[in-house]
């Protein structure tokens, strides 16, 4: 009898154990979940600054400027070209861009025209034609340089990744964004470090579709009369050995561009007269 009752006892503990653990697990499990919510709420509410500084409210209605790029091959020769760059802030939809290249000669009038992340119009002058950039395109590289037409897209990030907070320190945020899966982009992952005075970012850690680095973009920004703006972009291939810059000179913010300045017609325009 006294065997029975201690083997009972036994059981009885073995199962209020296994309900504790089980309790405990759900205990995990719920503050993982919720960890991992906060993280994201965190995430989504510093890209929506970043957003705001880049595409939205607290951007310029406008930007008009010089652009020097400089590419620098793994064996260190270098290239210069020089082009235009205008772009307009459309609050109904995604940005427009148009770059127009002005040396070399070589590539002179060449253009770019972005009014969607699925609309860009590459114009070639060679040809005298305006071929419309396939989703399969935009991974190329841009003139050879190691951006790609994809990276010079203008609809921001929150559309096509999903953000979490990563770290902080008393001068920056990290971000991961993770590539949502309807999205046709060509970086799987970001990790992006935010600069906390000018809510812009400062470095781009870009991650190919294996999960390995593939490109670090660094960026400069400087103010523009009243806003904080990107004026200088490197772009580094990590693979390839090869850097690109990109430098915005003579800006110019709120000229109130003309929308007959982003069309395929002006598109194929000359700018040598």
């Amino acid at each position: 009898m006294k065997g029975k009752k201690e083997i009972n006892k036994r059981n009885s503990s073995c199962f209020f154990a296994i309900i504790g653990e089980l309790i405990l697990l759900s205990l995990v499990l719920v503050l993982s979940s919720k960890t991992e919510l906060l993280a994201q709420d965190r995430g989504l509410e510093i890209l929506k600054k970043v957003e705001a500084r880049t595409i939205g409210e607290l951007a310029p209605s406008d930007i008009q400027a010089r652009m020097v790029m400089v590419i620098r091959t793994s064996s260190g020769q270098e290239k210069r070209r020089e082009l235009m760059v205008w772009t307009k802030n459309n609050p109904v939809g995604d940005d427009w861009r148009l770059m127009k290249f002005v040396s070399p000669a070589d590539i002179r009038d060449l253009g770019l025209l972005v009014l969607a992340d699925d609309q860009m119009y590459l114009y070639l002058p060679e040809f005298r034609r305006v071929r419309r950039l396939a989703s399969h395109n935009k991974k190329e590289s841009f003139v050879g340089s190691d951006f790609s037409y994809d990276d010079l897209g203008t609809a921001g990030f929150s559309a096509f990744y999903v953000p979490e907070f990563k770290q902080e320190t008393d001068k920056t945020w990290v971000l991961e964004l993770k590539r949502k899966p309807e999205a046709k982009k060509q970086y799987a992952k970001i990790i992006m470090t935010v600069d906390r005075e000018t809510e812009l970012p400062v470095r781009l850690e870009l991650f190919d579709d294996t999960g390995e680095l593939f490109k670090v973009e660094t960026q400069e920004n400087s103010r523009v009369g009243k806003y904080w703006i990107p004026t200088k972009f490197i772009m580094e291939n990590v693979k390839a050995g090869s850097r690109t810059t990109m430098e915005l000179i003579e800006i110019k913010v709120d000229q109130n561009l003309s929308p007959e300045i982003f069309t395929e017609r002006n598109l194929k325009r000359s700018l040598v007269k």
